[in-house]
């Protein structure tokens, strides 16, 4: 019954703070709103989708519109000709990609196919000869946007790159048909004079280079599960979980704010004159609060579920054990909580609580993957990372959403997050009980 008690006093406390509780479930939910439809935009710019660049041809020959189906084939790109119905010019891709409307701009030059022509014959006559040429090259100019990653410029440089081979091999493979015949001939005359047959070159077979395009090794992509798991990984899979642990754990704030705000107002000091428990006192604040965590929990899974799409991301898929999920929820909410208590119960006082906890939450997310995945992190980061209870949440939810984990998979993780609650809990009981001695 005193824990009940406590547990509505908390509760009327929280309903008389509306502001913060506007904050706790708002905020949250604007977060992954917009972080999940800014990542989302990424995810597809960087590969899940054709990256969009200006392509001006200027070459007179066959090879320039070579190389652009190579391009369109390879389906990395998708290429821009023309600006408001006209066909673009260098100068008018140079300016659009300047002034930030496209972050590339592919210019073929004038000359291209007579150049690359020349040289491939060049280089094969070279090296049927056993002489050493050097060819000329022709170079295609690629404009980026300053502003672009780097790992984003990689991306197109590295498709621009699978045209450029495949152009060059069929062109050296087509100029090799047309030059062995001829180098044979010639080998032939030169060692055998007047003797020598003067149509070997019709009498050899013909050399087809169409298996050049050939695969001989293929790239098969297997997600790592035990099974073969449907659902791939998505920003909205990473982006959910991960600002729904970050507002569970800014319940610091207004959890250590009503332990100040007792100890200031003077109510913790009748408390305690009182026969109730150091354990029902700090429990009675953990239950309420848990309770606002879940709420939270539930509220930001609603958002994955069904607002998210509306604005063209994929649903939240919640992966395979509903059970497994709301035990990961819980025991991430009681850390949480418990992180409150202990930060309430030793700051002295609320501006201490509000800096402490919100810049020590921010830190915790960054180390955990909840601004950025873990795995793009350095690795001194990475090792660093495990010492993060919003990464331990973080790892066990990505486990049910996209590894078809079960509360077996998870309980490492529900584990640690379980300790981390109960070492805050303990050490604010201790801090408690010597507070309680001296009144």
């Amino acid at each position: 019954m005193l824990l009940l008690a406590n547990i509505k006093k908390e509760l009327l406390l929280l309903s008389r703070d509306r502001v913060s509780l506007l904050v706790l479930f708002v905020m949250p939910m604007v977060l992954v709103l917009i972080l999940s439809l800014i990542q989302d935009d990424l995810f597809r710019a960087t590969g899940g989708a054709a990256t969009t660049a200006l392509f001006v041809n200027l070459d007179e020959g066959e090879l320039g519109h070579e190389f652009e189906k190579s391009l369109q084939d390879n389906g990395a790109l998708e290429l821009v000709k023309s600006l408001s119905g006209k066909e673009i010019d260098s100068a008018a891709a140079r300016k659009s990609v300047f002034n930030g409307e496209y972050q590339f701009a592919i210019i073929v030059p004038a000359g291209f196919s007579a150049t690359i022509n020349q040289s491939a014959e060049d280089a094969v006559r070279g090296a049927l000869r056993d002489e050493k040429v050097i060819p000329r090259s022709s170079r295609i100019t690629v404009i980026f946007d300053p502003a672009v990653r780097g790992v984003y410029r990689s991306a197109v440089l590295n498709a621009l790159q699978l045209g450029v081979v495949g152009l060059e091999l069929s062109r050296k493979g087509a100029v090799f048909e047309k030059l062995l015949p001829e180098e044979l001939q010639r080998n032939i005359e030169a060692q055998m004079g007047s003797y020598a047959p003067t149509d070997l070159a019709d009498q050899l077979p013909r050399i087809s280079f169409d298996w050049t395009n050939q695969s001989l090794i293929s790239l098969d992509e297997e997600l790592a599960s035990p099974k073969k798991y449907a659902t791939l990984p998505t920003s909205v899979q990473q982006n959910v979980p991960a600002w729904t642990l970050f507002g569970m754990f800014f319940i610091v704030i207004p959890l250590a704010g009503t332990l100040i705000r007792e100890r200031q107002e003077g109510t913790l000091t009748r408390l305690m004159t009182m026969p109730v428990s150091n354990g029902s006192l700090l429990l009675g604040k953990v239950s309420a609060h848990l309770l606002i965590c879940l709420i939270q929990f539930g509220l930001m899974i609603m958002v994955g579920r069904f607002i998210l799409p509306l604005f063209g991301t994929p649903v939240l898929e919640l992966g395979s054990d509903p059970l497994a999920l709301l035990l990961v929820a819980v025991s991430a909410a009681l850390a949480a909580c418990g992180f409150g208590i202990l930060v309430g119960v030793v700051a002295r006082s609320y501006d201490q609580a509000a800096i402490f906890g919100s810049v020590s939450i921010v830190i915790a997310g960054a180390l955990g993957g909840v601004m950025v995945p873990v795995y793009v992190m350095p690795r001194f980061m990475q090792k660093i990372s495990v010492l993060s209870p919003l990464g331990w949440g973080l790892d066990a939810f990505l486990d049910i959403f996209v590894r078809d984990g079960r509360i077996s998979s998870v309980l490492p993780q529900v584990a640690a997050l379980w300790t981390f609650f109960l070492v805050c809990l303990a050490v604010a009981l201790i801090v408690f009980r010597r507070w309680r001695q001296g009144y």
